[in-house]
């Protein structure tokens, strides 16, 4: 599995199961991969843990992702985030993984 944080969300990527060329976009909130992979490509399945899903081909994962990484400006990513429960949320993440480089959960 692979976790991404956007400016826009959290995704968790993962290789589909029977498209080899695809890969399953999964996120938490219903405007997260609209906003970084476009209108029309999301679904919802109310009983999966990441409920906002997307069936999208590996080479446009890589470009989006890429591009993203070459157009970056900032220095500071949580700076970037304006929703406020994802920025929230993002701090959580931040502060359990400082607890893990401090050896809190030896």
């Amino acid at each position: 599995m692979m976790w991404l944080a956007f400016t826009e969300g959290w995704l968790s990527i993962v290789a589909h199961r029977s498209k080899p060329d695809m890969l399953l976009v999964r996120a938490r909130q219903a405007r997260t991969i609209p906003r970084i992979f476009g209108e029309g490509v999301m679904f919802t399945d109310k009983t999966a843990d990441y409920m906002y899903r997307a069936e999208i081909p590996r080479e446009k994962v890589i470009e989006v992702v890429s591009k993203r990484f070459n157009d970056m400006q900032y220095d500071n990513f949580k700076n970037t985030i304006s929703d406020h429960e994802y920025k929230y949320a993002c701090m959580d993440v931040w502060h359990v993984m400082f607890g893990l480089q401090r050896g809190v959960y030896k």
